[in-house]
């Protein structure tokens, strides 16, 4: 079973994000923030994680970086209101896998997750 860590400071947004994948087989863990995240990305070595940008003690750009320094290749996928392209290509030079705008669509996410998986 693959382990998903959500990462998001919005309640809403978490439990959107798990509606969308709770019936898919996928072991999920959530955290508020980046640092909360963090911690349960080592605690825990999920197969994919979903962060948003803007949040708390330590932002999803911060969250990307630490983990990219751990050495890993783990695929992050940035979800965020943030719909500048210049946002989201700075994501992807700090290692992200792809980039989605918020509100996302259920189908959308899936697919995301379907190829991270394949």
């Amino acid at each position: 079973m693959a382990k998903i860590l959500v990462v998001d400071d919005s309640n809403f947004q978490r439990n959107q994000i798990l509606r969308a994948i709770k019936d898919d087989g996928y072991e999920i863990f959530t955290a508020e923030n980046g640092k909360i995240g963090f911690d349960l990305f080592e605690e825990h070595s999920p197969d994919c994680i979903l962060t948003d940008l803007n949040m708390p003690e330590l932002d999803g750009l911060g969250l990307l970086k630490l983990i990219r320094e751990k050495n890993t290749d783990v695929p992050v996928i940035v979800l965020s209101s943030d719909t500048q392209e210049l946002t989201a290509e700075k994501c992807k030079n700090l290692g992200a896998t792809d980039f989605m705008n918020k509100p996302f669509k259920k189908d959308q996410l899936k697919a995301v997750l379907e190829k991270v998986f394949q």
